[in-house]
């Protein structure tokens, strides 16, 4: 299978190692491919304005997209116009398509409000319109596309929510989070592409809603620092997303929790390639 990897950072690479391990042909697409692995093929373009790039023989497409920045117009130009753009180079329809979202275009919600695939999103945020909007792109030139909405992905060498307990960054303890960890999101995104009947929609997200405060007291207790300020004028926030299709699709998650994931993390980071 020949898999053309758009916008291939980091899960991208991660993704296109696995494939070339299985004996796949991979071409990764990004600005300045210099820095991907020998094993791909690589091919410099930027999605937001393709210019006359072309490609053909594909058999299948990864969208793994990252913004430059995290504006309404950063979003616009990696997800609306990338995407755009990524149709446009492609001279042969390929056989499966797969986009990676996130659970963000889904909006805002009541505090604690459970989520899965049949609800409907209200994004009222720019990012969160431009992802709804990029989504219905896909899916209205490839009809047959699986969109894969991630929670917040973790789980990678450096950590935000990590340095934040360490800095002692206060937070609210109240807020209901929701991740994944990369590993769990990869294996999601490779089994779509071998699947004969894919899901059109998968929410990536682990077993375990829970909110902050328990995620970052117990980040204090395996680091040995003093939990971080609660910001407790801050009401409950932020809703609940329910993974059970993700896991049936997977049939089990090697992270389920964020226990798993941040206990496996705190050991040390994975050798390069590995995952």
């Amino acid at each position: 299978m020949r898999v053309l990897l758009a916008g291939c950072g980091d899960l991208g690479t991660r993704l296109g190692l696995r494939l070339v391990r299985s004996g796949h042909e991979v071409i990764g697409a990004r600005r300045h491919p210099d820095q991907l692995p020998d094993s791909f093929e690589t091919l410099a373009v930027d999605l937001g304005n393709p210019d006359d790039t072309t490609i053909d023989d594909i058999d299948s497409v990864v969208i793994t997209l990252t913004p430059d920045d995290y504006s309404d117009a950063g979003y616009e130009q990696t997800y609306r116009r990338g995407v755009e753009g990524l149709i446009s180079i492609l001279r042969s329809r390929p056989k499966r398509v797969i986009l990676v979202s996130s659970t963000r275009v889904l909006g805002s919600a009541s505090p604690g409000e459970t989520a899965n695939e049949d609800t409907v999103p209200r994004p009222g945020s720019g990012p969160a319109r431009t992802l709804w909007e990029t989504e219905q792109l896909i899916r209205s030139t490839f009809a047959s596309a699986s969109i894969v909405r991630a929670a917040g992905i973790y789980g990678r060498e450096g950590s935000r929510l990590v340095d934040g307990v360490l800095s002692g960054r206060a937070v609210n303890y109240r807020r209901w989070t929701n991740r994944v960890h990369h590993r769990d999101l990869i294996r999601g995104l490779e089994a779509l592409l071998f699947a004969p009947d894919p899901p059109q929609l998968l929410h990536a997200a682990d077993s375990c809603p829970v909110q902050l405060g328990e995620v970052v007291e117990y980040l204090a207790s395996a680091l040995n620092v003093s939990p971080p300020p609660d910001l407790r004028a801050e009401p409950e926030a932020g809703r609940r997303i329910e993974n059970t299709r993700f896991h049936d699709f997977l049939g089990s998650l090697d992270f389920p929790t964020f226990r798993d994931g941040y206990s496996h993390q705190l050991h040390g980071p994975e050798p390069a390639g590995l995952n």
